[in-house]
C-alpha cells in the first residue's frame, strides 16, 4: 500500500509538471532590457510551457562573460557582439536569438572644449571593451572621419570612467547612466550620441556555448522563447505596470534601492525589448541580425580587428527561435 502511495505520488508531481528533465541556467545583468526574463519566470511563462529555468543575476559584463566561459551558465543574454570576440578567441559560440537592444543606454560624452578632430593617437575610455561596445563607437567615429584603429580604447568601470572624465584624463569616454550622466554635469561634458543615433547598433540576445548547444533539445528551446514571448506580450500591457515595476525592482535590480516610476521608464525607454513583429525580422534568413553580423565583420576588417573570420550562419542558429514564432 506505502507503495502505491508513494508511486501515486510521483505521478502526480509529474503530471503537475514539477519533476523536470533539466533547469536551464540562464545569465543575466541587471538591466531594464533583460527584464523579459525576470517576468517569464515570476509569471510562470516558462513553467507552463513544462521548461525549468533558473535566472543568474551577474553584476557586470566581466562577471557575465566569466560565468558563460567557466559554464557556470547554460545559456547567456548579453551584447551579440561579445560572443563574436569570444568566437574569435577560439571558442566556439552559437548565437540563437537576437532579442533586444540598447536604444540610448550608452553613450559617447566628449568634453565642451575638445575638438573630436584631434583624437587620433589618443586614448578613449570605455566600460567594456569589447567588440560589442567597440561597434558604437566605431559608428561615431566614422562620422567624424576617424578610424577605430587609429584611437587607444581604454577599459574602466563606470564609476571609474566618470570620475577619470571629471579629473580630466580623458576628452572622450563610453559609458552609461547614472555614471555618463554624472560625467557630463560635473565633468563639462556634451552628450553627443547615444546607441539610439544609430538604431540596432548594440543588439542583446542569447548565447549558448555550440557543444552545449548539442546537448539540448530543440524542444526546450523552443519552449524558452515561447514563454520569453508571453513575458514580451504581458510586458507590453499597460495595466500590468504596477506588477512590472514589482518585478523590476525585486527581481531585475534585486538588491538595490526601489527605483521611481519616472527612473524605471527613463531606463526602459533606453531600450528596445523585441515584440513578435521585430522578433520575425531580426532573426528570420538574411534578416536584420545577419546583418548586423556581416557588418561587424567588416568593421573588423578595417580596423585590422579579424582575429578569426567567421559566417554569420556559422554562428547564428535561428532554427528555434523561428518555430517558437512560427507556433505562436
Amino acid at each position: 500500500m506505502k507503495r502505491m502511495t508513494a508511486f501515486a505520488m510521483m505521478f502526480m508531481l509529474l503530471l503537475n509538471g514539477i519533476s523536470y528533465a533539466r533547469t536551464y541556467k540562464i545569465g543575466m545583468l541587471q538591466w531594464a532590457g533583460f527584464s523579459s526574463n525576470n517576468v517569464a519566470d515570476v509569471k510562470g511563462f516558462w513553467k507552463s510551457q513544462g521548461i525549468d529555468v533558473q535566472l543568474i543575476n551577474l553584476a557586470n559584463c566581466q562577471e557575465l562573460y566569466n560565468a558563460f566561459v567557466n559554464n557556470r551558465i547554460d545559456i547567456a543574454h548579453e551584447m551579440i557582439g561579445t560572443w563574436v570576440g569570444l568566437y574569435m578567441e577560439g571558442s566556439p559560440i552559437t548565437n540563437i536569438a537576437e532579442l533586444d537592444w540598447s536604444h540610448g543606454g550608452d553613450k559617447i560624452i566628449v568634453k565642451k572644449d575638445f575638438n573630436v578632430r584631434l583624437l587620433k593617437g589618443q586614448s578613449i575610455g570605455i566600460y567594456w571593451n569589447k567588440i560589442s561596445v567597440l561597434f558604437f563607437l566605431n559608428k561615431y567615429l566614422e562620422s567624424k572621419k576617424i578610424r577605430l584603429s587609429d584611437v587607444r580604447p581604454v577599459e574602466l568601470d563606470s564609476d571609474g570612467l566618470a570620475d577619470n572624465f571629471i579629473a580630466g584624463r580623458f576628452q572622450v569616454i563610453v559609458n552609461y547612466d547614472p555614471q555618463a550622466l554624472r560625467a557630463e554635469r560635473q565633468g563639462n561634458g556634451n552628450l553627443v550620441a547615444t546607441t539610439a543615433s544609430y538604431t540596432g547598433c548594440m543588439p542583446c540576445g542569447y548565447a549558448v556555448k555550440t557543444e552545449s548547444l548539442k546537448t539540448i533539445p530543440k524542444d526546450d528551446l523552443v519552449k524558452i522563447f515561447k514563454g520569453f514571448i508571453e513575458a514580451v506580450k504581458w510586458i507590453k500591457d499597460e495595466k500590468n505596470w504596477e506588477e512590472y515595476k514589482k518585478i523590476l525592482n525585486t527581481r531585475t535590480f534585486e538588491g538595490g534601492q526601489p527605483y521611481s516610476d519616472q527612473d524605471l521608464k527613463q531606463m526602459l525607454d533606453a531600450v528596445r525589448i523585441h515584440d513578435e513583429k521585430n522578433l520575425t525580422e531580426r532573426n528570420k534568413d538574411a534578416g536584420g541580425l545577419f546583418t548586423y553580423l556581416n557588418e561587424l565583420k567588416m568593421m573588423l576588417k578595417d580596423n585590422n580587428l579579424l582575429k578569426k573570420d567567421f559566417k554569420a550562419e556559422e554562428i547564428f542558429d535561428n532554427t528555434a527561435i523561428k518555430a517558437a514564432l512560427e507556433g505562436n
